[in-house]
């Protein structure tokens, strides 16, 4: 499938163009309006180079968008993908309202386009092999305890401007809204409970949430740019927990180990190599293959009404 990538962010370069190459494709256009000189495409890989977003919307023959550039121009950029045919992906947060997600997950089912967010953690195999420990032990998770957190971005950056969509909420809530779908069988919490910690000028660095859902569970978390860099995960349920370090960033070249207490004995358990972004690329690719890809809308939309809910909840 051939990919239109719009924006050549880090992210796009570290992440996105690697683990397109790692799954085979090979015709690969890029637009950015700032950086269109440094584009690198994979070894073996080819296409067009635009420096204007519009244009290589209008003129690039590829299936599927991917929109990774600041968070303000989202919404726009893959309303103008959808409404020429394009299925889309975008880096979260998809949108900065839960009523512009509504809005173009409305366009996409009219389109019969798959629009999904990239929040791609979840995919990495570590998290099916947490929730095969706890089968195996007849239990479930619940009680989740979360820290992302990392020292302070250069001064420029759009994360510490709210009109580009800034802030620790936007940029790491949805680290903090998709725990819940992941263990907790995609129950909407009860309640939400979150106080903003540190601010950094016009938007927020920091905060910390606390969660609680049906059947006594809860999850408490930790979010900001404004410390050391910690990057973890627990989960508790009777008789098991279970430790994961760059819980919300797994490595694509590094095997990952899940610490293991059950009852008191305390074990480690290897997982394979793996990379969350290509497992989720994937996904999307199979799903658009089989014309079975509403779940990937459905899991945006309720994302963005859980990070409306967590902001509004947010002193």
């Amino acid at each position: 499938m051939k990919v239109l990538l719009l924006g050549n962010s880090s992210l796009a370069r570290r992440r996105v163009l690697p683990a397109l190459a790692r799954l085979g494709v090979r015709d690969i256009d890029v637009a950015s309006v700032s950086r269109s000189a440094d584009v690198a495409l994979p070894p073996g890989a080819a296409g067009r180079c635009y420096d204007d977003y519009r244009a290589a919307l209008a003129r690039s023959d590829a299936a599927l968008v991917y929109v990774s550039t600041i968070n303000s121009t989202h919404e726009e950029l893959a309303e103008r993908a959808l409404q020429r045919g394009f299925h889309v992906v975008v880096d979260k947060p998809a949108c900065l309202s839960a009523e512009a997600s509504r809005r173009l997950v409305r366009l996409a089912r009219k389109q019969g386009r798959c629009l999904a967010e990239a929040t791609v953690y979840g995919y990495h195999p570590l998290y099916r092999e947490v929730r095969r420990i706890f089968g195996d032990t007849g239990r479930s998770p619940t009680r989740l305890t979360a820290t992302f957190s990392f020292p302070p971005l250069p001064a420029d950056n759009y994360r510490y401007r709210a009109a580009l969509g800034g802030g620790s909420l936007l940029d790491l809530g949805p680290y903090a809204v998709t725990l819940g779908r992941l263990f907790f069988a995609s129950a909407a919490p009860e309640s939400i409970a979150c106080r903003v910690v540190e601010r950094a000028g016009e938007v927020e660095s920091s905060f910390s949430v606390l969660m609680t859902f049906p059947g006594g569970r809860s999850m408490v978390g930790h979010y900001g740019m404004t410390t050391g860099y910690q990057n973890r995960l627990e989960v508790l349920g009777p008789d098991v927990v279970v430790t994961i370090d760059r819980a919300f960033s797994p490595p694509a070249d590094q095997p990952i180990q899940l610490g293991v207490s059950e009852r008191n004995h305390r074990r480690t358990v290897d997982v394979s190599t793996a990379d969350s972004f290509a497992e989720f690329f994937r996904s999307v690719f199979e799903a658009i293959a089989r014309g079975e890809h509403e779940e990937f809308a459905r899991d945006l939309l309720a994302d963005a009404i859980l990070l409306d809910e967590l902001r509004r909840a947010a002193l």
